[in-house]
């Protein structure tokens, strides 16, 4: 039996906080911006996440990318920094406090997720993003298999990673309300499925089975 990641609302920063948030982080307060928080991991596949943003941002300007995190490996670290460094429209931002995260987040529009290879766990930061409204992408796996086809955006593994990410990444920025419509979606899943309640009901089955 799957236990649900739990998702509790937390409690966001207004409309103004985020442009205000935007602004001090050096971000266009019209800009598209994506995201990607947590632990930098190799499975992160961060240069993959730079390379599809540049060319994306090369063709849009008004893009931003986010990164928000610490690296758990410095070699890691040295391997993307040079890109990292070069990179128009990519602000670096450390780890961050649970008040400052659910503020960039706020201020982001889509949230880029990948994990590859993945470990079979489910994704705390997927699961909140969600939770929020924010369209997340996110790698096409077990792990995001029970999500709807339509309330998130699966990245292809493997030789067609870049381009999948870069042509969802175009998706969200080019037509109007893709994004919206996917975040709402995610929220409203995550709503039903992720609650203290319908955690709280797998764990009594799983002890009502382990005790029969």
């Amino acid at each position: 039996m799957e236990i649900p990641h739990l998702f509790v609302a937390p409690s966001l920063p207004s409309l103004a906080d985020a442009l205000r948030y935007r602004q001090k982080i050096g971000v266009d307060p019209g800009a598209f911006v994506f995201g990607v928080f947590g632990y930098l991991r190799e499975s992160k596949r961060i240069a993959t996440v730079l390379e599809a943003f540049a060319s994306v941002h090369a063709e849009n300007p008004r893009t931003a990318l986010v990164i928000a995190g610490q690296f758990v490996s410095t070699d890691l670290e040295r391997s993307v920094a040079d890109a990292e460094a070069c990179a128009a429209g990519t602000v670096r931002l450390p780890y961050l406090s649970d008040p400052d995260f659910w503020l960039a987040a706020g201020a982001v529009d889509a949230v880029i997720n990948l994990r590859y290879p993945a470990a079979g766990e489910s994704s705390g930061i997927a699961v909140r993003m969600m939770g929020i409204g924010k369209p997340v992408l996110m790698t096409a796996g077990e792990e995001c298999s029970r999500f709807p086809e339509d309330a998130c955006m699966r990245i292809a593994t493997g030789a067609a990673e870049r381009e999948s990410l870069r042509q969802h990444m175009v998706l969200l920025t080019s037509i109007s309300g893709v994004a919206s419509a996917i975040g709402a979606r995610g929220a409203g899943h995550i709503a039903a499925h992720h609650r203290v309640k319908q955690a709280a009901k797998r764990y009594w089955d799983l002890l009502c089975e382990s005790c029969t």
